[in-house]
C-alpha cells in the first residue's frame, strides 16, 4: 500500500489522481479556516498532543504517532481492498462489498453520506467551548482528539462524494464548511 504525505496524507493514491486532488486541495484553506473560526479554542497547544493517522495496515485499523494540536494534518485513510470484504448488514447482507455505488441506490447513498459529513462539523462547532470546562489536561486532550477525528470523518465523506459521486458529489460537498470543491 502506496503512503503519501504530500499536502493530504493519504493511502489512497491522490498523486495518481490530478483533478480530485486539485479539487481537495481546493477544499482544504477553507476546511483549515473553518476548523480555526469554528474548532477548539482557547488552549496552550505545547501541552496538546493529538493521535494522528499515518497509516491503515491489515493487522489493526490503523498506526496512529502524536503530534501538537496546531501541527495536525487531516488525511485520507482507507481500509485496504480486500476481494473476499462482504456487507455486513441490511437487504444486501453477505454480498461482495461494492467498488462503486449502484445505480438504483446512488441517490440514497448520496443522501447518506452528506447527511454524515454534515454532523461532523457541527459536531465539532457544538463542542467548540467545551474545552473551557474540561476538568484535566487528560480530558481537554481527549476532547480535542474526538475534534479532530470528527474532521478526519468529514474529509472522508467528502471524498467519497468527490470521488465516487462526481459533478453531483462534488456540488454536494461544496457546502460542508462553506468550501468550494472543484468539479470532475
Amino acid at each position: 500500500m502506496t503512503i503519501s504525505f504530500e499536502a493530504i496524507p493519504n493511502n489512497v493514491d491522490l498523486a495518481g489522481d490530478k483533478k480530485l486532488q486539485r479539487a481537495l486541495l481546493e477544499w482544504q484553506p477553507n476546511f483549515l479556516s473553518w476548523w480555526k473560526e469554528m474548532g477548539p479554542t482557547d488552549f496552550n497547544a505545547d501541552q496538546i498532543y493529538l493521535r494522528t493517522a499515518v497509516s491503515v495496515e491489515a493487522g489493526g485499523w490503523a498506526h496512529f504517532d502524536y503530534v501538537k494540536m496546531p501541527e495536525y494534518r487531516w488525511g485520507i485513510f482507507l481500509a485496504p481492498p480486500d476481494a473476499n470484504r462482504t456487507i455486513g448488514f441490511g437487504d444486501v447482507l453477505g454480498k461482495p462489498v461494492w467498488n462503486e455505488a449502484p445505480g438504483e441506490l446512488r441517490k440514497e447513498l448520496r443522501r447518506i453520506i452528506v447527511t454524515q459529513a454534515d454532523t461532523e462539523p457541527a459536531s465539532v462547532e457544538q463542542q467548540r467551548l467545551l474545552g473551557h470546562t474540561a476538568p484535566s489536561l487528560y480530558d481537554l486532550r481527549n476532547l480535542f482528539q474526538v475534534n479532530v477525528e470528527e474532521g478526519r470523518h468529514l474529509w472522508a465523506m467528502v471524498y467519497l462524494l468527490q470521488m465516487h459521486f462526481g459533478k453531483d458529489g462534488a456540488r454536494r460537498g461544496r457546502g460542508l464548511v462553506g468550501a468550494p470543491l472543484g468539479q470532475r
